[in-house]
């Protein structure tokens, strides 16, 4: 899992004052372990991750989603890396 963007993380304090780098650091941290856990076995903990998600959500970043979407939409898509066109030439004549 890849932490926020820096970028992100400024329009989500800009956008909820009083939102500090260790809430955010605290979300990242439980969406991380969630995607550690075994569906199977540890369906609960997960319930309990999610749970804490949603409440700092709710109570610290109610706009989440909305600056979210914000900054996907004007942040360039990767397409990926693109090969370098290679051009080879022959020295010599095939015999």
């Amino acid at each position: 899992m890849e932490p926020l963007h820096p970028q992100l993380r400024e329009a989500l304090k800009q956008a909820h004052p009083g939102l500090t780098d260790q809430d955010i650091d605290r979300f990242e941290e439980l969406l991380a372990r969630r995607m550690t856990c075994d569906p199977e076995r540890e369906a609960d903990q997960i319930e309990q991750l999610d749970r804490e998600r949603i409440e700092m959500i709710r109570d610290l970043m109610p706009r989440y989603a909305e600056v979210a979407r914000a900054f996907a939409a004007r942040k360039p898509r990767d397409t990926g890396t693109v090969a370098p066109k290679v051009r080879t030439e022959l020295k010599r004549p095939p015999a």
